[in-house]
């Protein structure tokens, strides 16, 4: 067994003694620490993702000011739409939500200003274990991003010296409840 799929299956059999309750006050305090981030009050264009079950919800952000969008699943990459109302997306085959097939508002990657990345685990240094398929990585892997890429997991979803590939991209800061682990500071990446 991969050292990653090993890892993989500790982190997910942590995630599920979380009980929905204390994922959403989690969830709560992750938002907290967020809107505290100067990244957060300076956005414009923000990609959330559709959480499932144990992962954490940012969908409760006070996001009326932005335009937000959200990634869909398009082949074996994932492609980002406006959405005006999160509650109208429709549910894919892998049972995520996502902008209905009929969205045509596309989103050129190079507009957003700050994306929220899920992860299965994070390193305090901003190391990434995705769930395997490389639908991020492939999204991060465009050239011309922008956008300050912020990890999101609990806290006991943190390990360090994540097994890390050639492929693997790292975001430039992890929330936890706990709050913000780790940010790097490059002005120059960030033009806003």
């Amino acid at each position: 067994m991969s050292a990653k799929l090993a890892l993989r299956n500790v982190i997910r059999e942590k995630l599920c003694w979380l009980t929905p309750g204390e994922v959403a006050a989690k969830s709560t305090r992750i938002c907290e620490a967020i809107t505290r981030l100067p990244e957060w009050k300076k956005a414009r264009v923000v990609c959330l993702y559709a959480p499932l079950a144990n992962e954490p919800d940012v969908e409760q952000l006070g996001i009326d000011s932005l335009k937000i969008c959200y990634p869909r699943v398009n082949g074996h990459d994932l492609d980002l739409y406006y959405v005006s109302d999160p509650r109208a997306m429709k549910r894919s085959r892998w049972n995520i939500r996502e902008p209905a097939p009929e969205a045509q508002c596309a989103v050129d990657h190079r507009e957003i200003d700050l994306i929220f990345v899920p992860g299965l685990a994070f390193s305090p240094e901003g190391a990434r274990l995705g769930k395997g398929a490389g639908f991020y990585d492939r999204l991060l892997a465009r050239p011309g991003w922008r956008a300050h890429k912020i990890g999101l997991c609990f806290d006991c979803q943190v390990a360090a010296g994540l097994p890390v590939e050639a492929h693997d991209h790292e975001v430039d800061c992890v929330v936890t409840e706990s709050g913000v682990l780790k940010v790097w500071t490059r002005p120059e990446k960030f033009g806003f």
